[in-house]
């Protein structure tokens, strides 16, 4: 189950599974209650993953405006010779 992403996160930085910090968290909430905690620290210290394409909701619009950028641009007829 994913709450946060923090153990996504973690693996893509570390180079760890996440299956295995999710076995981290519950093990040190089952020795004692600490994964809880250290998870929502975590879930709040750490930053954002950078949007991607599978993250966008607008990329239509996206593409439109980069369509009407390339369009509205003045354009230079090739050099002669």
């Amino acid at each position: 189950m994913m709450l946060g992403g923090v153990s996504g996160g973690l693996a893509e930085h570390t180079g760890v599974d996440a299956l295995l910090w999710r076995a981290a968290f519950a093990g040190l909430t089952l020795a004692g209650g600490a994964g809880i905690p250290v998870y929502l620290l975590l879930w709040v210290l750490m930053p954002p993953a950078p949007a991607g394409p599978a993250d966008r909701t607008n990329l239509l619009d996206e593409w439109v405006e980069r369509l009407r950028g390339r369009l509205s641009s003045p354009r230079t007829p090739p050099a002669a010779g």
